[in-house]
């Protein structure tokens, strides 16, 4: 539903720009360059963002670390959290899929002056700050019928349709029809239509579908409720199931599903400056060569 976590793409990308890193020579000298309630952003962490995320601007790796660190304490708090296995599983996959043992990943990130351990500790966070958030998120969220109904108005023009289930009899039927309706007002008409050799079919229409008589009748009814016509050869009995509205630019749980995407995203939106708000955030230092 909403983009981020662990993907194959971010492994691959990850790995292939360790290769570049190693022209830089020197280990890594790890310090401090933020902190999210006191908890320290180091220069590894940047480098690490740097390689997973595939941004190379600093002020704007920066930002999105201390997004992470925000909401994964807000989560952290709440203890929800990514089971250490499940991250040693995924560091282990995204080893094999690039062709690596995990101790050949490991003497890659120290090559680098970093660890398995940091980015262990970066994935778990990553995660939960693009994935698990979301999935926490979503339990407090539903569309109402008022706000379905107003996206349906601005989308554009709304399309009604009946369910129905329909039986069809030939006239000389009528009689008996009547006995079975005195002895049940309300048959199953497909067991009806065995017994009057009858056709039944279940369909889904739009006004003006059906025969004029029985088109009024339908979209008159109520759900549930019994309905008859008849033409110069045939008795129609119809039985609504239930109103189906749709836009003209796509159906009912489509809109659905893009409103509750909206919503999740605006909570999330809502959530972040609330944190941002109420944190204390520091920078130390953006960074020698800052772009």
């Amino acid at each position: 539903m909403v983009p981020g976590g662990l993907r194959a793409l971010r492994g691959k990308v990850l790995l292939g720009a360790l290769v570049a890193l190693l022209a830089f020579g020197a280990q890594l000298i790890d310090r401090v360059v933020a902190s999210v309630n006191g908890e320290p952003i180091l220069e590894s962490d940047l480098r690490l963002a740097q390689l997973y995320y595939g941004i190379n601007d600093r002020r704007e790796l920066l930002q999105k670390l201390i997004e992470v660190n925000l909401v994964y304490q807000y989560l952290r708090a709440r203890g929800v959290d990514v089971p250490d296995d499940k991250i040693d599983a995924l560091v282990l996959e995204l080893a094999h899929m690039n062709g690596m043992t995990l101790e050949e990943l490991r003497k890659e990130f120290e090559k680098s002056g970093l660890t398995l351990k940091d980015f262990k500790r970066f994935l778990k966070k990553d995660l939960m700050a693009s994935r698990v958030i979301w999935d926490f998120l979503a339990r407090e969220l539903s569309v109402s019928e008022l706000e379905l109904e107003l996206a349906r108005l601005k989308e554009g023009p709304v399309k009604l349709k009946k369910q129905l289930e329909l039986l069809v009899l030939p006239k000389e039927a009528g009689e008996e029809l009547l006995k079975e309706l005195e002895r049940n007002p309300e048959p199953d008409l497909k067991e009806l239509a065995g017994k009057l050799d009858g056709e039944y079919e279940l369909l889904t229409v739009e006004k003006g579908d059906l025969l004029p008589e029985l088109d009024a009748q339908v979209w008159r009814a109520r759900e549930g409720e019994l309905v008859f016509a008849e033409d110069g050869e045939h008795l129609y009995v119809a039985r609504v199931l239930k109103t189906v509205k749709e836009t003209v630019e796509g159906d009912e749980e489509e809109l659905k599903r893009a409103l509750f995407e909206k919503k999740l995203k605006e909570k999330y939106q809502e959530l972040l400056n609330e944190l941002s708000k109420k944190s204390v955030i520091v920078i130390v230092e953006e960074a020698p060569g800052a772009s």
